[in-house]
């Protein structure tokens, strides 16, 4: 078994459980009544008894999807969640030694200066455009200077160190919330992908209730036509069983609503062209108590907040450093082009080559309190992300302990439904014997037939809830991703410039 279906193993188990349970069921139907009419004669007129009704099945072609394909197929379509994700990475790309200032930098310069002395202050004769006349003029030149020069910086104060630091806490953060945008999105689709399970759950409720009330109508259409009966019997019996093709019609529509849904979230070209594969019902229980203390640590947002504390320390390291002494060291080469007079034409020049190497230390002394306003912005800011980290796990443990015990009052509760579902099954085969014998009325047969629809209902809104919960639980504790969707471990596994390749 691999990561991936380990990790959603738990709401796999709750869907597909239900799957065999259902076709082991065995049917309520009486088959040897005879077959229904598409039509019956009551109180001098003809009724239809199976008038055409739309169809809400899945247009073709339809995409069968299990919860774990349509969550794989979420997360590797989804726009929202490939924004995440490529944000994480820019933040990686920034994580290099360069960035923070460790590497040496290399510049090349050249400039070029001419200038003229002596033509426009004292005595010598010029005319008003500065030429000479005679030898009282001005003395010119002209230099050219190209260079090509490394600098490195020896000491900064633990500039470059904070830098860094802050950078890798940059990439975590982006990594941490993009693993939590694809769990959030994983758990919407976990959520419609259940719904979409429920409303089918129901609409087999009533397709089910209406094999009985068929199979009731066949039975006081049979005792009409015997003469053992009275026509009122038969239409109270039509009457019940077009309520419950009239339920079952309500229901396909809120089905087919559903599957649309996580068709939309799966961001397929048909949205209603989707049909679950996996039924609903309950699975293995999941250590509650566990998920409950890993949703304060665990959980993915929380480990985002953790990391955009440490992202405030780096910066407070960064200001502080400022205060400090930086020491720089230069080296490099230049070629200097001088030629005694401005400008050509007259040109005779002296070229002299030359190495040029350098040390500079400077100090800040004064810049009008910049750097202390800097420091206390930073230091607000790591009190801010203090708070928020405080906040989200104070918010995660209440949560997750609500989710718990609705878990555990939800999965009770569904046993006990699941107990009446086949207590009241026989209930209604049992029925539907005496019916024939003429023991219990048809309005008895159809009071122990709502009961069981009913008892179905509040199974499924049961294990609905029981999967819902466990599913948001899982999103608490960080265990609701498969891992190949995971982005954090291929980032924090390289976010180190100094390891990479």
């Amino acid at each position: 078994m691999t990561d991936s279906v380990r990790r959603l193993a738990p709401l796999v188990l709750l869907l597909v459980a239900s799957g065999a349970s259902a076709q082991d069921r065995p049917s309520l139907r009486q088959d040897s009544l005879p077959p229904l009419p598409d039509s019956l004669r009551l109180y001098g007129g003809t009724l239809p008894t199976r008038p055409a009704l739309p169809g809400f099945d899945a247009p073709a072609p339809a995409v069968r999807l299990s919860l774990q394909e349509a969550v794989q197929i979420a997360l590797s379509a989804n726009p929202d969640q490939a924004i995440s994700e490529l944000e994480a990475a820019r933040a990686v790309n920034d994580v290099t030694l360069g960035n923070a200032g460790y590497l040496p930098t290399v510049d090349a310069s050249a400039g070029l200066i001419g200038s003229r002395s002596g033509s426009l202050f004292g005595g010598g004769g010029g005319d008003s455009t500065g030429a000479s006349s005679g030898g009282g003029g001005g003395r010119g030149s002209t230099v050219l200077d190209a260079s090509l020069a490394a600098t490195y910086t020896l000491f900064d104060g633990g500039l470059r160190d904070a830098t860094l630091d802050r950078l890798q806490a940059e990439a975590r953060r982006f990594a941490y919330l993009a693993d939590a945008d694809a769990e959030a999105l994983a758990l919407d689709v976990s959520a419609a992908y259940l719904d979409a399970a429920r409303q089918k759950a129901l609409a087999d409720a009533f397709a089910e209730a209406i094999e009985v009330s068929e199979d009731r109508l066949r039975l006081a259409q049979a005792e009409v036509q015997i003469g053992t009966a009275a026509e009122i019997d038969a239409a109270l019996a039509l009457a019940d069983y077009n309520a419950d093709r009239a339920a079952l019609l309500q229901q396909q529509v809120l089905a087919a609503g559903a599957r649309a849904s996580l068709g939309g979230l799966l961001a397929l070209p048909t949205p209603e062209a989707v049909i679950v594969t996996d039924s609903l019902a309950l699975g293995g229980p999941l250590a509650l108590d566990a998920l409950v203390t890993q949703a304060v640590d665990g959980n993915r947002r929380v480990l985002a907040f953790e990391a955009a504390e440490q992202v405030a320390e780096q910066a407070i390291r960064q200001v502080r450093s400022e205060w400090r002494p930086t020491v720089r060291a230069s080296a490099g080469v230049g070629l200097t082009l001088f030629n005694d007079g401005f400008l050509p034409p007259g040109l005779s020049p002296t070229l002299g080559p030359d190495l040029r190497a350098g040390l500079t230390a400077s100090l800040p002394i004064f810049d009008a309190g910049e750097r202390q306003r800097r420091l206390q912005n930073a230091q607000i800011a790591l009190q801010q992300s203090e708070l928020a980290t405080s906040s989200v796990r104070v918010s995660n443990r209440a949560r997750a302990a609500r989710l718990a015990a609705t878990a555990r009052g939800f999965r009770a509760l569904a046993e006990l439904e699941t107990l009446n579902e086949t207590i009241a099954r026989e209930n209604v085969r049992v029925a539907l014997a005496q019916l024939r014998l003429g023991f219990i009325t048809p309005v008895d047969l159809r009071q122990i037939q709502l009961t069981l629809v009913d008892v179905r209902r509040r199974r499924v809104e049961a294990v609905y809830q029981v999967g819902l919960a466990e599913a948001e639980l899982q999103l608490l504790a960080g265990t609701l991703l498969p891992p190949e969707a995971n982005v954090s471990p291929e980032i924090l596994d390289g976010i180190d410039p100094r390891t990479r390749r």
